[in-house]
């Protein structure tokens, strides 16, 4: 029987840049807030933009590219009041517009990164019933593409 290594969701780590940056060259890592504290659930999705053509010598068969991605970041929980990562994004709700982008980096368990400009969408701030635990919930959407960085790739091996 194969050894099979199953790693736990916690072990993903997904910040978000508190200080209004919106430029991934530009992160400071003392501006990066963990979005760890109440959150309950993050799932990512990444929705395809695919062409289907079926071509002559595919004898009626279709043939798909796709032809790009919109990857957004559902985040929920319970609203955690003085993290600083859930304030920023409660602090979001009223704005529209550039106000809503923020650089968001995604550091999986073996340690490769994920860095992009993203936009908070479908804030909500609290919610629920009265006698229950606020809600708390967003998205991470991404815009263009993101940057990707190995574990290794500066340890120079």
């Amino acid at each position: 029987m194969a050894n099979t290594e199953y790693l736990l969701n916690f072990k993903n780590k997904l910040e978000i840049d508190v200080s209004g940056n919106s430029e991934v060259d530009k992160v400071e890592d003392e501006n990066m807030a963990v979005l760890a504290a109440g959150i309950s659930e993050i799932t990512p999705s990444a929705e395809d933009t695919s062409d289907a053509t079926p071509y002559w010598d595919g004898e009626g068969f279709t043939d798909t590219d796709v032809t790009g991605k919109n990857i957004t970041f559902a985040i929920t929980g319970n609203r955690v009041f003085g993290d600083e990562a859930q304030d920023y994004v409660a602090s979001k709700f009223l704005d529209i517009g550039d106000a809503l982008r923020t650089v968001t980096r995604w550091t999986d368990p073996k340690g490769n990164k994920v860095e992009a400009v993203a936009t908070l969408t479908a804030i909500v701030p609290f919610g629920g019933a009265a006698n229950a635990k606020q809600t708390f919930s967003f998205t991470l959407a991404l815009n263009g593409k993101p940057v990707y960085e190995p574990a290794n790739s500066g340890s120079g091996e």
